[in-house]
């Protein structure tokens, strides 16, 4: 069976409250909020999932950049332009804002998480909040440039690699499937922010959840799909840089 290695490419975090991040949590205990990129790899070919945000979004919604995600995956040998595909695993201004720095790469993306954002619901919060719209006009034209490739469900990507639509954080949140040397692993991205929201189902905060059934449905799946808890990589969780291999400053790598 064909195998990859996964690296999980921090680029920043931000601090927040226990009660903000997990529900039910009444305590102001300080959690720290991680920002990944990730990089799925056999050697040949390199598939990155999520692209993170830019300066100018940093800037505008008070977060901060500690390394650039371009200076991160080039610390790992990948070029940016050099790579052709790379999943969006949903729309929030997190996980999709660095399109720029893939001129070459089509974009894997499942329909109704576009239909979504691009239809009646955008001009609700919070749905727009939870957006750049400059990123959501920028993937139309993608698309109308032929860079999107659309996904209804669930897909073989590459031999080893497939999509999960998921959704509950978003409306077609997707995880990403991966055959390693142990075993398969997941990348959750958002359909567990931190690994406790999976095994506590302990969701994040309501007001910002599209779909609260398909949350707990998430937090199963993800566990299903994967060969152990040690083999899922959440979104925001700082626990991932303690819990995998070493691969650099702030990278861990799952062989």
């Amino acid at each position: 069976m064909q195998t990859y290695s996964i690296h999980a490419v921090w680029f920043g975090e931000r601090p927040a409250l226990s009660r903000q991040m997990f529900y039910g949590d009444p305590h102001d205990a300080p959690v720290t909020v991680a920002y990944y990129v990730w990089v799925v790899t056999d050697g040949q070919r390199t598939l990155v999932v999520d692209l993170g945000f830019t300066p100018e979004v940093a800037q505008k919604r008070g977060r901060q950049i500690a390394r650039p995600v371009a200076d991160g995956l080039r610390a790992i040998g990948v070029d940016p332009a050099a790579v052709t595909d790379a999943v969006i695993t949903h729309f929030h201004y997190d996980h999709v804002g660095n399109y720029r720095l893939f001129p070459n790469a089509v974009f894997h993306v499942q329909d109704d998480e576009m239909r979504l954002f691009t239809g009646r619901y955008l001009r609700f919060r919070p749905y727009r909040d939870l957006v750049e719209i400059d990123d959501i006009c920028n993937f139309v034209r993608l698309n109308y440039d032929g860079r999107l490739r659309f996904v209804d469900g669930d897909k073989q990507l590459l031999p080893g690699v497939t999509l999960h639509r998921v959704g509950g954080d978003s409306a077609a949140l997707q995880a990403v499937r991966v055959a390693t040397r142990r075993g398969y692993a997941v990348v959750a991205s958002d359909a567990a922010h931190f690994y406790r929201n999976m095994e506590e189902h302990a969701p994040f905060p309501l007001y910002l959840t599209h779909s609260l059934p398909q949350v707990h449905e998430a937090f199963d799946r993800i566990q299903e799909l994967a060969d152990g808890p040690d083999l899922i990589f959440p979104g925001h969780d700082p626990a991932v840089l303690e819990r995998f291999e070493p691969a650099g400053e702030r990278i861990v790598v799952l062989r």
